[in-house]
């Protein structure tokens, strides 16, 4: 590439109607490119409609005169993105189109076609540094360690660096500010986003995240990410670490320095049914501090289940968990996986579960193998229309086993009708976060 880099950063649009949320992980690179005084822009299609997609991200192109487009790819975007490259490439031969984020990460194969130039799958941003501080030179990209790149028209895959434990930059904010008037979480408000750890110390064979980073659990320095939420211009943060509860020590350490530093805000993080219910002491901190949401995988309500997921934790922790956030005025975010072996007396048994732990706010998703992890290698031969935008946890990719995939489906929004209506109401009359109420109202 002869001419400086100038770049425009996608972050495709899909079906959401639960939240709309800050495009973290291009806000890094924009972070990078302003240290490397790289003229970079996010293009994030949930801040506009649906209609005339592909003439707007021509129109930005051309405004711009951008020469490198780089795609963030999820599970449900592959296709689209694909699709978009494409497009663009006839239209703007001179461009070059780079795909990364969590599915190039381990999907990356997926993306080396004609009409894409990198694919970038590399634990943190140094390789990306290095690209862009040479402008892309040959030389440097058969350096580097985790890219896809082409040479005499054959692709080159290059093996992962290292894991990270850190970032080598901090985020540009500023789509996240210019955003924040769509920015939502279903009945909870608007958040910033915050990420202190990489990758997950457990095995669930549903979930990619713990192939994330190599495999290997790592965590930020706290009082660096204490650091980071200080800074943030905004009041609620959602941690997205795929398990910010893991170590007592450094949960207590972050409350005790956000208190000590006088900082109001408002926390949302993941946890483990089983941390939460071993470690109910650090409750009351983590509410002093400010968290007021906490996310539990509790995924379903038998051992058998459980254990079918690689869970590692039990009904009894589930219950215990969500008794011991309610107890401390903390609402217990419920996610649950509906297996494809579901019968009807399981979605009634859930329903019965959700009632009697007086469980308000809950998540569902549809069991799905996402492509990279064990559940994937173990069901793959099983899959039906397995497209990527279907790939969202609201689909059907493996055929129901107790019931005909219409009715599955039916009970699957049906559970929706029984148990979003109240969230709503309770949302209405400001008792949401009543966690010892247990009415609509």
């Amino acid at each position: 590439m002869e001419q400086k880099i100038k770049a425009l950063l996608i972050r495709p649009k899909y079906s959401s109607i639960v939240a709309n949320l800050e495009p973290l992980g291009l806000e890094y690179l924009v972070g990078l490119a302003n240290e490397l005084n790289i003229e970079c822009e996010i293009h994030d299609e949930f801040q506009y409609s649906w209609l005339f997609r592909y003439s707007r991200m021509c129109r930005l192109i051309r405004k711009g005169g951008y020469n490198f487009i780089g795609f963030n790819a999820n599970a449900n975007t592959v296709d689209y993105i694909n699709k978009r490259a494409s497009q663009l490439k006839k239209q703007f031969p001179g461009i070059t189109i780079m795909v990364g984020g969590p599915d190039a990460e381990l999907n990356y194969m997926d993306f080396c076609t004609d009409d894409v130039d990198l694919v970038y799958h590399d634990n943190g941003l140094q390789s990306l540094k290095s690209m862009w501080e040479s402008n892309l030179a040959p030389e440097v990209l058969d350096r580097v360690s985790g890219i896809c790149y082409k040479r005499d028209g054959k692709w080159i895959v290059k093996e992962k660096g290292a894991p990270v434990c850190g970032f080598i930059n901090k985020p540009d904010r500023t789509a996240f500010y210019k955003g924040l008037k769509k920015n939502f979480i279903f009945m909870k408000g608007k958040y910033a986003l915050s990420k202190a750890s990489f990758s997950c110390p457990f095995g669930c064979s549903f979930c990619y995240c713990t192939k994330m980073n190599s495999g290997y659990y790592t965590e930020r320095d706290i009082m660096e990410v204490v650091d980071e939420v200080e800074e943030i211009c905004h009041d609620k943060i959602w941690f997205v670490d795929d398990t910010f509860f893991f170590d007592k020590d450094r949960v207590r350490a972050f409350c005790e320095e956000i208190i000590r530093r006088g900082i109001k805000k408002t926390f949302m993080a993941y946890a483990r049914a089983d941390f939460i219910a071993a470690n109910p002491d650090i409750l009351p901190l983590a509410y002093e501090a400010g968290f007021r949401d906490i996310l539990v995988g509790l995924e379903a309500i038998t051992d058998e289940l459980l254990d079918e997921y690689n869970k590692q934790t039990s009904k009894d922790d589930n219950i215990m968990a969500i008794k011991n956030l309610l107890d401390n005025n903390i609402v217990c975010d419920g996610l649950f996986v509906i297996s494809y072996t579901a019968t009807r007396q399981d979605y009634r048994n859930l329903m019965k579960f959700i009632k009697d732990n007086n469980l308000l706010w809950v998540v569902f998703g549809i069991f799905t193998p996402y492509k990279g992890t064990d559940a994937y290698d173990e069901y793959k031969d099983q899959v039906i229309n397995f497209r990527s935008s279907r790939l969202d946890g609201t689909h059907i990719t493996i055929k129901p086993t107790n019931m005909s995939s219409f009715e599955f489906m039916f009970r699957y929004y049906w559970i929706h009708v029984l148990t979003y209506p109240k969230i709503m109401v309770r949302t209405l009359f400001k008792t949401g976060y009543d966690t010892k109420r247990t009415g609509w109202f």
